[in-house]
């Protein structure tokens, strides 16, 4: 078959140099593909022999880690089966797999059997099959921005829930948190510093909403503990479809302590407003997704890192979990590094657990929706009866 063929040539760097310019859509007479939507994205794509030839490369030279977003739309002319090439710069072709969706809320898994990857990892070629409607095709479930303005939207018609804005990204899109009633002590939650990372934000989502049900658990937990949401740190860069960076062109996750950026400063005027009240901070979750084969990955303290608290109270939460759940699989993995993270700083300014909470990057949504509340309540009794 042709698209194999493609595949077995040498010529990734060739793909890359195609053109300087970036072009936003091509047609053959099958299809039109364009990015013309929130997350929309490629570096370019071209018709060759009739397929599609589309370049996936970062959103600018300064992007380190490989996470190669894409997402774009193929609109029929006819129907069909429209052959698409991808190469890669800077990237491993399978480190997402494909995904598909005819209605923009269903996401799918390419059958494998419609993708194949080449020997060095740098071209991925899939077979679509079109009808009459539109087929988006991304690299994960897109997520946008419309996605947190609706949900925010929902919880602000809660009487127990304030939803205000933090500051304003780069780009001027908000900065939103959500908090439940005052209390003498605080939870943080944050989400989505880097955009690809989509299953973190359905994990997110799925623990929150645990936290804010009705049941007998979270109600004391409220009683207790003020829980403050940030789920869309990075806004600018999950709408134009980035890789790691915000509009600035910087890692969000690198940006904790020299707070460059506008995004990271208006988390650090919460903390200022929640100190100035005298609020104690008790726990700070930083929710990612990893490539990992794990469902679940915490980064959390080392035993010897201050006073052992803070790794005392992971052990403690991801025990209770095991408990509960002993054959779902996950990492702990007690880290220190020099990276001015939110895992890092949290800890150092404030001595509390602070952990980075990933899900792997092909981790079913369902199973999501069946593990995350089971974290959730345990974090709850751990941090109310540890």
């Amino acid at each position: 078959m042709q698209w194999r063929v493609w595949l077995a040539l040498s010529a990734a760097a060739g793909l890359a140099n195609v053109a300087s310019a970036a072009e936003r859509f091509c047609e053959n007479d099958i299809a039109l593909i364009d990015t013309h939507f929130e997350a929309g994205a490629f570096h370019r794509c071209d018709v060759r022999d009739d397929n599609f030839v589309i370049t996936i490369r970062p959103e600018d030279s300064k992007v380190q880690v490989p996470m190669p977003w894409y997402a774009f739309r193929a609109t029929p002319k006819r129907p069909g089966d429209a052959v698409i090439l991808l190469g890669f710069v800077g990237a491993e072709a399978d480190r997402f797999w494909p995904k598909v969706s005819r209605d923009g809320v269903t996401w799918d898994r390419v059958p494998d059997r419609a993708v194949a990857v080449s020997s060095d990892n740098k071209r991925l070629a899939l077979r679509i099959a079109l009808t009459e409607a539109p087929v988006l095709i991304a690299s994960q479930q897109i997520v946008t921005t419309s996605y947190y303005d609706a949900a925010s939207r929902t919880l602000a018609d809660r009487p127990d829930v304030a939803v205000r804005l933090l500051g304003r990204s780069i780009h001027g899109r908000p900065i939103v948190a959500a908090a439940t009633g005052a209390k003498p002590q605080a939870v943080l939650l944050l989400g989505r510093q880097h955009p690809p990372e989509v299953t973190g934000a359905l994990t997110m989502q799925a623990f929150v909403t645990v936290l804010l049900d009705d049941s007998e658990l979270a109600s004391r937990f409220r009683e207790a503990f003020q829980i403050i949401a940030v789920p869309l740190l990075n806004p600018d860069g999950v709408a134009a479809g980035h890789w790691r960076h915000n509009a600035g062109k910087t890692d969000l996750n690198r940006d904790w302590g020299p707070f460059t950026q506008p995004e990271t400063r208006a988390v650090r005027t919460l903390l200022a407003g929640l100190e100035a009240r005298g609020v104690a901070l008790r726990l700070m979750l930083d929710f990612h997704a990893t490539q990992l084969t794990a469902t679940h990955l915490f980064y959390t303290q080392r035993p010897q890192d201050g006073d052992g608290s803070a790794h005392a109270f992971a052990a403690g939460w991801l025990d209770r979990v095991r408990e509960r759940l002993p054959d779902l699989r996950f990492d702990h993995r007690p880290s220190k590094s020099e990276s001015a993270n939110a895992k890092n700083y949290f800890f150092d300014r404030y001595g509390i657990p602070s952990i980075t909470y990933e899900t792997g990057d092909e981790t079913d949504p369902d199973w999501i929706e069946t593990a995350a509340p089971v974290f959730a309540e345990a974090m709850m009794r751990e941090l109310l009866d540890p």
